[in-house]
């Protein structure tokens, strides 16, 4: 028996989390009991976390669901400022929590329910965060009033990119805009054609890299936009042999001089980002998140679980994730890598080898990314259930 699942059973405080007796430790059993599907390097480093790695803080409803809710969701991820965190949720309330113990600070109504990213924009003071209904607010965070909103079309599920007077989105409408983020103001959009057949639910964020705004969309084509007037610098399709779910789903990741992107059918491509010619491409089926680290890249599909990936684009690690649904980007916090799953919480995994040391699952899954607060090691995640939970991180 390995240390982890040792500690996982005899902790009472990782037990008492969930609100099905025995769900957190058949889930650890499935994903990585014997022959779970991680693949390791020989002669790695194994860490050993007795101690156990998050401990909940506080928790605080924030949309109530009942029992008889089937499968809720609450996808949704908060943005900090200072000591409070402004988040919206699938009830259409934007809230202000205050970090330190959960007190619900203020909360006030929007046009639309909320599933995507908030971010905050320092140098105006104000928090962007897009609706299900296509529009985007800014949100003063001291009081929760809307300083602008503006209406797009198409649900508005990843976070807005910043520029130096420009605030960027896109939508599930294969459209991006870019707006002064001062007043609101259109100042430019691009569109795509939406290709017949089905596709994939979600859509990708948009990336900035000096001059130039990279996006995907559901035709399998990553492009290159002048993020002062839009217009298109290059376009290459990730489709690879396939013409059926094409879609670039992954916000685009920047790393020296290459453009990193997922299509659902082609996998992982490394792009020049001057031109877009493909440098190296490795097949992963099913990826729609990737996260670039401190010196590799980290990619989770539903299908092929989470892989860690050199700049290079060789393996360095697998870890299969059975039945965790859908995952978000992974994220490095100082030793681990933080991630959730939309049937099975939020997973705490050794960056270094892909070893999972911890699942948190409340009940009912975790579609909404965490937010971390690397430099109080801490972290703020919306369970599926209505529930914001505040956990520390211990390394």
């Amino acid at each position: 028996m390995t240390a982890w699942l040792r500690w996982a059973i005899s902790n009472e405080r990782l037990m008492s989390f969930s609100r099905q007796p025995g769900r957190t430790l058949g889930l650890l059993l499935v994903l990585c009991g014997c022959g779970s599907g991680a693949l390791h390097r020989a002669g790695e480093e194994r860490h050993e976390y007795p101690a156990g790695v998050a401990q909940m803080r506080w928790r605080v409803v924030i949309h109530p669901y009942s029992a008889s809710e089937a499968q809720p969701e609450e996808c949704a991820t908060g943005a900090l400022v200072g000591s409070r965190l402004v988040l919206g949720s699938r009830a259409g309330q934007v809230a202000a929590v205050d970090t330190a113990t959960g007190r619900l600070i203020w909360s006030v109504p929007i046009a639309g329910a909320v599933d995507g990213e908030a971010r905050f924009d320092q140098a105006r003071g104000q928090v962007y965060l897009g609706s299900d209904d296509g529009i985007l607010y800014a949100i003063d965070p001291q009081d929760g009033k809307t300083r602008w909103s503006y209406r797009g079309k198409g649900s508005v599920e990843r976070r807005p990119e910043l520029g130096s007077a420009l605030v960027y989105f896109a939508s599930a409408a294969n459209r991006v805009v870019a707006l002064d983020a001062a007043t609101g103001t259109r100042r430019w959009q691009y569109d795509r054609e939406t290709p017949e057949g089905f596709s994939i639910h979600g859509h990708a964020g948009p990336s900035l890299g000096g001059d130039v705004l990279y996006a995907g969309f559901d035709d399998g084509y990553l492009v290159a936009l002048g993020a002062e007037t839009g217009e298109l610098r290059w376009a290459r399709s990730l489709a690879a042999a396939s013409d059926q779910f094409v879609d670039v789903d992954s916000t685009p990741v920047l790393r020296d001089d290459l453009v990193i992107a997922a299509s659902y059918s082609g996998g992982l491509y490394a792009l020049r980002a001057k031109d877009g010619e493909v440098v190296w491409r490795v097949g992963v089926e099913g990826a729609v998140a990737i996260r670039a680290g401190a010196s590799r890249l980290y990619v989770a599909s539903p299908r092929d679980g989470l892989a860690a990936v050199t700049l290079k684009g060789n393996f360095e690690w697998r870890q299969g994730l059975a039945q965790a649904g859908d995952l978000t980007p992974p994220q490095e916090v100082g030793p681990y890598l933080v991630f959730t799953g939309s049937r099975a919480g939020l997973f705490v995994v050794d960056r270094s080898n892909g070893q999972l040391l911890q699942v948190f699952d409340p009940g009912r899954g975790m579609c909404a990314a965490p937010l971390i607060d690397a430099d109080r090691r801490e972290m703020y995640v919306l369970a599926n259930s209505g529930t914001l939970y505040a956990l520390s991180l211990i390394w």
